[in-house]
């Protein structure tokens, strides 16, 4: 039985045209991302990556590092038609050493970073890398180009470690993108650079008694309330702060792979105080034997004295000046003040002597009192062994004279 020729050419025109298109006419990264309907199939670049090696059980936290690769950019044409392969061995490598999980696939990452992701793509500082890596919720993040270069066909590898804000370029060369020596060369590279990076989380629980609560780490906010996260391990300065509450600070220590929980129980903040602080109103009740100076009634009869011995000094100077002016200056036999003036100074002098004599005693028996006497006594304090004392001192600045 003849087959007909034109059977086999039919066949293999089909063949043909069920291949799939694995480069884009136009565009760096060399896989199609986008979607037509809801109801499309991932494409076969995707698949090629689509090695969803993230952890299975959503209900648990896993503590292996979360490792995000955002994709390949390919200038050149030829680089493009390879993209799926080197993407798909790119991703074998980073996780053969078992040591990080992926994060998402590459229709997850473009879709979360959504404009943003063309930048994240072609950035190689960390400034620009860690806005990507904590939207991913990456502890690890690699972003690779495959181009001509001076030395030939070169893949750079630039992995940004987010635990501390550093970025570690690698670089692999060969002769051709579809040579599977270089492209498994690369892989172990990555994956290589990925082992020497990764490091166990630690499983940090914050609970707290105040649900509008904001919980920190460093400069990082966990979020509000009580907060389960995988935070870096090391030491660590956990922040629990709230409006009308007083701030909680601790400084933790995390170990790769352990967990550590916090219990906080914030408290009311309450106004500052109006009157003394407190410290310095207990100095001063020790200090006074139980009892503030300020609330002890000798204070306030010390203060009247020295008033009482002010008002004497002034009127006394004023008697004496009447005194200096009480002179016959002109020969005439007669002094040159008046009468009035006279008995004015007259009375100026006894009513100094008695403010200096009453305040002096005053002020004397208050200071005592204060100083001498215990402050939880009832009994008052007695004047008169400052009597004399405060006689004395008044004796010293009456103004004399007669008149």
């Amino acid at each position: 039985m003849r087959i007909p020729a034109v059977l086999p050419v039919a066949m293999l025109a089909l063949v043909l045209l069920a291949r799939p298109s694995w480069a884009q006419e136009q565009g760096g990264l060399g896989l199609d991302l986008s979607s037509d309907t809801s109801s499309q199939t991932s494409s076969p670049q995707e698949q090629a990556v689509g090695l969803d090696l993230r952890e299975g059980d959503g209900n648990t936290v896993s503590l292996t590092p979360r490792y995000i690769l955002l994709g390949l950019e390919t200038p050149e044409r030829a680089g493009a038609q390879q993209a799926s392969v080197w993407l798909r061995e790119l991703a074998r490598g980073a996780v053969s050493s078992g040591m990080v999980v992926f994060g998402g696939n590459l229709r997850e990452v473009r879709e979360r970073l959504e404009a943003g992701y063309d930048a994240a793509l072609r950035c190689t500082q960390a400034a620009c890398m860690s806005g990507p890596a904590e939207a991913l919720d990456a502890d690890l993040m690699t972003a690779a180009r495959l181009s001509l270069e001076d030395a030939g066909w070169t893949l750079r590898m630039w992995t940004y470690d987010r635990d501390k804000n550093v970025v570690h370029e690698d670089a692999v060369s060969g002769r051709n993108p579809k040579d599977a020596a270089f492209q498994k060369e690369a892989a172990a590279k990555l994956g290589n650079r990925v082992m020497g990076l990764a490091r166990p989380r630690a499983l940090l629980k914050v609970t707290v008694n105040v649900p509008t609560a904001v919980v920190k780490v460093g400069e990082r906010i966990l979020g509000v309330g009580s907060v389960e996260a995988r935070v870096a391990p090391g030491t660590v300065q956990v922040e629990v702060s709230a409006e009308e509450y007083a701030t909680f600070t601790k400084t933790v220590a995390l170990k790769p792979g352990g967990r550590e929980e916090v219990v906080v129980r914030m408290e009311i903040s309450g106004p500052a105080p109006e009157g003394p602080d407190e410290a310095v109103a207990r100095a001063m009740s020790t200090r006074e034997g139980g009892t503030p100076i300020y609330k002890r009634p000798a204070l306030y009869t010390a203060l009247v004295g020295l008033a009482a011995v002010g008002v004497g000094l002034v009127m006394g100077k004023g008697a004496k000046d009447v005194e200096k002016r009480a002179t016959d200056a002109d020969g005439d036999g007669m002094m040159d003040i008046t009468r009035k003036e006279r008995l004015d100074a007259q009375s100026k002098a006894n009513l100094a002597t008695a403010l200096l004599i009453g305040g002096g005693v005053a002020t004397a028996g208050s200071v005592t009192w204060l100083l001498v006497v215990p402050a939880r006594s009832e009994a008052p304090a007695s004047a008169n062994p400052a009597s004399s004392g405060a006689s004395s001192m008044a004796l010293h600045v009456v103004v004399g004279g007669s008149f």
